[in-house]
């Protein structure tokens, strides 16, 4: 029975997070869409490196296609016509939460005989949500430079879509998922050892 419980605390768990990371993400869409042509995931981002980081690889690819799949809703909703397309909105995506898993398992092995708190749970953990935010980046302006390349009809090159994506989302994703991803996945840790 206790088991169970458990179980389905887990699920409920990762059921809130998802639909938080979901309505987030709908959220900065909204608002950053006066801004820039690719608006910064600052939050929603951090949510779905803790989502990724707090459970098993399988998970991660999941969580990779919600994000995925909302990011192109978003875009159909409010309006983005560079990420309309799935080849751009979920195809990226769902290599970012198995990329970060993967370097945080292996931070994690690494890092695994240190006594130390930050070395041992904290490091891994930003060091994996680096490397999420750095795959999603890297793929997205690949995606984005191939099925949108400059012409006579308009269009960016690739150095405009380094410049757009670098010079403004990267740093605010980067800085915002390597502290909140921490934070919230020893904090979504305990709650689930809590119920155990």
């Amino acid at each position: 029975m206790g088991r169970k419980n458990s179980s389905a605390h887990t699920v409920a768990l990762l059921g809130v997070m998802a639909a938080v990371m979901v309505v987030v993400l709908f959220i900065e869409s909204a608002i950053f869409k006066i801004f820039a042509y690719t608006p910064p995931a600052f939050l929603s981002l951090g949510i779905l490196m803790t989502l990724c980081l707090s459970w098993d690889f399988k998970r991660s690819f999941l969580f990779s296609a919600i994000f995925g799949v909302t990011s192109l809703l978003c875009a159909l909703f409010i309006g983005n016509p560079y990420f309309l397309m799935p080849w751009i909105s979920i195809l990226p995506r769902l290599f970012v939460g198995p990329a970060a898993y993967g370097v945080y398992k292996l931070v994690k092995r690494w890092t695994s005989q240190s006594s130390k708190t930050f070395v041992n749970n904290t490091l891994p953990l930003a060091t994996g949500a680096a490397v999420g935010i750095l795959t999603n980046t890297i793929l997205v302006i690949a995606c984005l430079s191939l099925f949108f390349p400059a012409s006579k009809d308009g269009g960016f090159g690739v150095a405009d879509w380094i410049k757009m994506c670098i010079t403004i989302n990267f740093p605010i994703e980067l800085v915002c998922a390597v502290i909140l991803t921490p934070i919230l996945a020893i904090a979504v840790r305990k709650a689930i050892k809590g119920r155990k």
